[in-house]
């Protein structure tokens, strides 16, 4: 679920809404009603809740690591890192040069109306900003409000926070450096000041790579880790959902930033790339892979998603 509150879509504030409300039912249904004093059981009524519904609660596995302080300072100087990479100057002539893939995607999928390119990116804009609202959404409204679970709530934050700040400042530094020109550059012709805003600035010369496709696959890879490890829409197929949801938004962003021509397609794919491995693995290698997802919930009942470094990457295994 996601909400901007610039936006304020009605469809969307309702859902979080619903999602809310049936979160509290669930808590509540989750804890039996004491029987009067003296009533006696029905016949073939149960004792106890079932062991399924309890290990649907949303709780932090004592044998997860929780976000320890050098990480706090890791996270901030990360952050500092992002910041400061908007200084770095462009260098322009470095990279111009189109290959050929590149330039058969670009005529293949480059959008001709000037007006429908600035739309689609404005919807990469839109859709990305759901994304991040996303994350605080789980953190924020559903486990905190909707579970009770604050201090799980604060370790979701903390590493969003975190993973996002590594791909900002990943993707700055080499933005940065490599000073790769956007696709759109034939187009920057005349004065600078007749220009579109786009041609103006450093912004014509950090097209290596996407930072709107590393960031919506960081969210991605993100929700779906912390969905496998906690049933944060109680279990099963929603938070597989979620999950599925998340990574086909992310797949909307990078191929938005094609067709508006504000990336190459390898800008798009390195940057997707570069996302997932981020919002999957460095959850997994810092917090989650000392633990089980789910509490160990049993098979054919919940979602369970891991990620395994290889040698040249990594390798997402699942079960739903």
């Amino acid at each position: 679920m996601r909400c901007t509150a610039a936006l304020r879509p009605a469809s969307g504030a309702a859902a979080l809404l619903g999602a809310a409300a049936l979160l509290g039912a669930a808590a509540a249904q989750a804890e039996p009603a004491a029987a009067a004093p003296g009533a006696a059981a029905a016949p073939g009524a149960q004792a106890a809740a079932p062991p399924e519904r309890a290990r649907r609660e949303v709780a932090w596995d004592p044998r997860w690591t929780g976000f320890r302080a050098s990480e706090y300072v890791a996270t901030g100087l990360l952050a500092a890192t992002a910041f400061g990479t908007l200084a770095i100057p462009p260098s322009e002539g470095r990279w111009t040069t189109v290959n050929g893939f590149d330039g058969s995607a670009r005529h293949a999928l480059r959008i001709r109306s000037d007006r429908q390119r600035e739309m689609a990116r404005d919807a990469s804009d839109l859709l990305l900003t759901l994304m991040t609202n996303h994350l605080a959404v789980d953190a924020l409204l559903v486990t905190w409000w909707g579970h009770g679970r604050g201090s799980v709530a604060w370790e979701m934050a903390m590493i969003d926070i975190e993973a996002l700040a590594f791909n900002a400042a990943l993707n700055g530094v080499v933005a940065g450096l490599t000073s790769r020109e956007r696709p759109y550059r034939a187009g920057c012709t005349g004065p600078e000041e007749q220009q579109d805003r786009d041609c103006r600035g450093s912004k014509r010369y950090r097209s290596f790579f996407s930072g709107h496709s590393s960031t919506a696959f960081t969210a991605a890879g993100l929700v779906c880790s912390h969905h496998a490890h906690l049933p944060l829409y109680g279990g099963g197929a929603p938070d597989a959902l979620a999950c599925a949801a998340s990574l086909g938004t992310a797949a909307a962003v990078a191929t938005l930033r094609v067709v508006s021509d504000q990336h190459f397609a390898t800008d798009a794919l390195t940057g997707a790339t570069v996302g997932a491995l981020t919002g999957f693995g460095l959850p997994w290698l810092l917090h989650y892979r000392g633990g089980a997802p789910a509490a160990d919930a049993p098979r054919g009942d919940g979602v369970s998603i891991r990620f395994v470094p290889a040698p040249l990457g990594g390798t997402l295994v699942g079960r739903f």
